[in-house]
């Protein structure tokens, strides 16, 4: 019997490479542009010989921080892919300034707000950098709950080599005095995947502003769950396997 369930595991471990290998995984931190420490996690599957992984983006919802995505990230790993979760400045441990003074997204101004997109093209950017062995960011997407979803917009506006595609949870269209709309319409070729609350009335009008300005495909997906952002990832465990799902159409 042991030596059935010895050829039977050896079985699995050979037809799916990715679930047996372990992962690398590294914290980072990235100084921004005016010196702020942001802190991220990047992790990808071991797979011997494999040098290309296409890399999936997470940002996190306002007031949370990367340890709320739930089930996502190992479920994006687990289907090869590679990801890398960024802490916004002010939440999580992404909470120093250049004069190590602990600054919380509470008590932020919008200014510090506006350097967003640009903290998370600098994590992007040192990713890619340093990993030069690998091929991380050829093809590559962006997952961002409200205020996260807002960023990936952004941030896609601001980096030459382009996502395949963005879904947002719960997106708005001016939070924190980040204007979406316009640069939206810069983004030609990207396809969107709104995913929103049943009871999100607020982010249903977002999405269908928003979807005005989309230069490609806005597709709209309501989940089960009555929350929103990040948050419905916990309450509708079904959602971890329908944005993977939607990201292997691109990736």
């Amino acid at each position: 019997m042991k030596r059935v369930i010895l050829i039977l595991t050896l079985f699995l471990m050979i037809l799916n490479p990715v679930l047996a290998a372990n992962s690398v995984k590294k914290e980072l931190t990235v100084q921004s542009v005016d010196g702020f420490s942001i802190k991220a996690t990047f992790e990808y599957p071991k797979v011997k010989g494999k040098k290309e992984f296409s890399t999936v983006v997470l940002l996190h919802s306002l007031g949370y921080s990367s340890e709320w995505w739930e089930t996502l990230p190992n479920e994006l790993i687990e289907s090869g892919y590679a990801v890398l979760q960024i802490d916004l400045r002010g939440h999580g441990k992404s909470v120093y300034n250049s004069k190590l003074e602990r600054m919380s997204w509470k008590s932020m101004t919008n200014t510090a707000y506006a350097k967003y997109p640009e903290d998370v093209a600098k994590v992007i950017e040192y990713v890619k950098s340093e990993n030069s062995k690998k091929v991380f960011f050829k093809d590559w997407a962006i997952v961002g709950a409200d205020i996260g979803g807002s960023t990936a917009i952004l941030s896609a506006d601001l980096i030459s080599y382009k996502p395949k595609t963005i879904v947002i949870l719960s997106p708005v269209v001016n939070t924190r005095g980040l204007y979406v709309p316009v640069k939206l319409a810069n983004l030609t070729n990207i396809d969107i995947f709104c995913i929103l609350g049943t009871d999100d009335f607020e982010s249903k009008e977002a999405a269908e502003y928003l979807k005005k300005f989309a230069q490609a495909a806005f597709v709209t997906y309501t989940s089960e769950s009555k929350s929103m952002g990040m948050i419905m990832l916990k309450n509708d465990v079904s959602l971890a396997k329908i944005i993977t799902g939607w990201l292997k159409e691109y990736l």
